[in-house]
């Protein structure tokens, strides 16, 4: 064989999860036969889980990574869809759970909107786990880019939110792995979207330039909203409100700034079609 030089990964997309349930129920999801199949490539189990028997936390590879693990359904990133192929799935143990007005439902049933969750702290164990599985990742797969170390929630705003807003994203930023906004950048445009908020279109172009997906319909329509939602629960989760204020504002630019910037000064005007990099 003449190895050649012109190949790189398929795999450019990394999308984490939780499974809203313990870890066995969640394995048995995961890899036993059913009439509605998912997987993933990778499962890690949560410290104090009844149902997790081994003394200590493991990593569970579940599908190998050359395969498609059937994690991410209908999604798209920064104009790709089928996340499946070009993706790696890693599924977080964490209970999440929500409330409806008339019965429970788990997490993952956007169908309800109206109800409550309520969303468990993810264990420092458990996300140093993920951080060594993430860096062997990327040794493996060095195409990756930060802006897609993603959620599943930033890739199905419409029908899913986790890993939910307790997942520590700047944390995984810090040491190595995702996308985040210098506070700097932030605090400047905080202050001009204090004296001026970008419009309603402005703002859903600038979340498609930078990677959801979401009809750029001018109004803060329910699409919208839980696009909105979505990069609220991953960039300030301290303010998960699915409306834009300034704060939410300049936090989105300050990542167009620092990731798509070829596309900021178009951004910053009304009118133009996003153009993804």
């Amino acid at each position: 064989m003449v190895n050649s030089a012109n190949q790189n990964s398929r795999v450019t997309v990394v999308v984490i999860h939780h499974t809203s349930t313990d870890f066995q129920e969640s394995l048995d999801i995961l890899t036993l036969p059913s009439h509605r199949p998912v997987s993933s490539h990778y499962l890690v189990p949560e410290p104090d889980d009844p149902s997790y028997t081994d003394k200590r936390l493991k990593l569970h590879a579940l599908v190998p990574e050359g395969q498609r693990a059937w994690h991410a359904g209908v999604s798209d990133w920064a104009g790709r869809s089928v996340l499946n192929d070009m993706s790696i799935g890693i599924e977080l143990v964490n209970r999440t759970w929500c409330h409806a007005e008339a019965e429970n439902v788990t997490a993952e049933d956007q169908e309800q909107r109206d109800s409550i969750c309520f969303y468990p702290d993810y264990a420092i164990s458990q996300i140093d786990m993920l951080l060594d599985l993430l860096g062997d990742i990327l040794e493996r797969h060095p195409d990756i880019k930060p802006t897609n170390i993603v959620g599943h929630a930033d890739v199905a705003p419409q029908r899913k939110i986790d890993p939910g807003p307790r997942f520590p994203w700047q944390r995984l930023y810090r040491l190595g792995f995702g996308a985040w906004y210098d506070d700097e950048t932030v605090v400047h445009y905080w202050e001009r979207f204090n004296s001026e908020m970008p419009s309603v279109l402005q703002l859903q172009d600038a979340l498609h330039t930078y990677g959801y997906e979401i009809v750029l319909s001018g109004d803060s329509d329910t699409q919208s909203r839980n696009v909105v939602r979505a990069f609220q629960m991953h960039f300030v989760p301290w303010r998960v409100t699915g409306t834009f204020d300034a704060g939410s504002a300049a936090a989105l630019f300050a990542l167009i700034e620092k990731y798509r910037s070829s596309h900021l000064e178009r951004l910053l005007q009304n009118g133009a079609q996003p153009v993804h990099e």
